[in-house]
C-alpha cells in the first residue's frame, strides 16, 4: 500500500536504517507492505527522534508524537510532537496586560503559561512558536511568529491556529491571507469575528498568486478551486447556495448530512476531487473523497 509521510519540521526519514529522503508538511510516499514490520524514524534538528515499527496495528493505534490519516488507497503518518532534548528552563517571552500575564518558556517543549482573572493556565506550542510577538485584543491573547498566528482566550483555550502570510484586527474583526499547501500559490482570504470567548469564522475567498509586469499580485479563483470553496464553507457554516447550480438549490439543506461530519478539507491532483478528514478517534483520522461536476461555474453534482 500507499505510505505517506509528513513531518511538522523538517526531518531526516529513515526506513530499517536505510536513508528515504527529507520530510515536512509535503508528503513523500513509498509502497510498503504492513506485514514487513519495517523500523522507521523521523529524526529532527534540535529533538530527539520518532521511531517505531510500522506494522497493521497502526490503522488503530497511532505511534507516540504522531497522527495517523487512513486513505482509501493507504495511510498517511503526520510526526508532529518529538521528544525535546533540552529540559532545562528557559523564559523566552513575558508580557502583562490588563487582561493577563502571558509568558512563553521552554522546558523540554516549548508552552505558553496564561494567568488570568479565570486562573492560571499551561499549553504546548509547537516550535514555529519559538520566536514571536504577543499582543491582545478583544479579551484574546495573540502569538504572531513569522508565520503563523494562535489566539487563546483567557481559559486558556486555543480557537485558532493556523499558517498565515498576513494578517489584521480590526473592529473585532481578524483578517488573515492563509496560504494553501499546493505549489501554485493559492491563498484563503479569511475573516474572523473576535469575543472574549472564542472567534468565529466569517469570510473564505480563495485567490491565487500570479506576475505581472514583474510584480506579485493576486487574482479571483473561479472554476477551478470552486469545490474546495464549496467544501470549506459547508465545513465553517457558510452559505453555499450561491455555488449550487439551479437543480442541486432545492437540495441544500440535504447536503450537509449527505457529506457528514469533517474537520477539515485536503486538496488533491483532481481540483474537482477533495478530501474531507473526519476525527475517528485520538490522533486517528479518515479522508474521504468527494467529487463535484460543474457546469456554468455552478456545483450541479456531488458524488462520494
Amino acid at each position: 500500500m500507499k505510505v505517506y509521510f509528513l513531518s511538522s519540521q523538517p526531518c531526516a526519514l529513515t526506513i530499517n536504517d536505510a536513508y528515504f529522503g527529507l520530510t515536512d508538511r509535503f508528503e513523500r510516499f513509498a509502497d510498503i507492505s504492513l506485514k514487513d514490520r519495517m523500523f522507521v524514524r523521523f529524526t529532527p534538528e534540535g529533538a530527539l527522534p520518532i521511531s517505531f515499527f510500522l506494522t497493521e496495528n497502526i490503522r488503530f493505534t497511532p505511534p507516540s508524537g504522531c497522527e495517523i490519516y487512513l486513505l482509501p488507497d493507504g495511510l498517511a503518518i503526520y510526526a508532529r510532537d518529538f521528544p525535546p532534548s533540552d529540559l532545562s528552563l528557559q523564559v523566552l517571552l513575558q508580557k502583562r496586560f490588563d487582561e493577563g500575564t502571558l509568558t512563553i518558556f521552554r522546558q523540554g517543549a516549548l508552552q505558553l503559561s496564561l494567568e488570568t482573572r479565570e486562573g492560571f493556565f499551561v499549553a504546548t506550542l509547537p516550535p514555529s512558536f519559538s520566536d514571536c510577538e504577543a499582543f491582545c485584543e478583544s479579551g484574546l491573547f495573540f502569538l504572531k511568529s513569522p508565520d503563523s498566528l494562535a489566539v487563546y482566550t483567557q481559559k486558556g483555550e486555543c480557537v485558532l491556529q493556523e499558517k498565515v502570510l498576513s494578517h489584521r484586527v480590526e473592529n473585532g474583526v481578524l483578517s488573515a491571507v492563509l496560504p494553501l499547501s499546493d505549489s501554485l500559490g493559492r491563498v484563503a482570504d479569511c475573516e474572523w469575528s473576535l469575543s472574549e470567548s472564542g472567534v468565529e469564522r466569517t469570510k473564505f475567498s480563495l485567490s491565487q498568486a500570479r506576475t505581472k509586469n514583474g510584480e506579485s499580485e493576486r487574482e479571483k479563483i473561479k472554476d477551478e478551486l470552486l469545490p474546495f470553496a464549496f467544501f470549506e464553507s459547508v465545513l465553517i457554516g457558510a452559505n453555499y447556495r450561491e455555488m449550487l447550480s439551479d437543480e442541486l438549490a432545492p437540495d441544500y439543506d440535504k447536503i450537509g448530512a449527505y457529506l457528514g461530519d469533517f474537520c477539515a478539507v485536503t486538496l488533491t491532483d483532481d481540483t474537482n476531487t477533495c478530501g474531507l478528514v473526519r476525527k475517528k478517534g485520538d490522533r486517528l483520522f479518515e479522508v474521504a473523497y468527494f467529487t463535484v461536476k460543474t457546469e456554468h461555474g455552478k456545483i450541479c453534482d456531488i458524488r462520494g
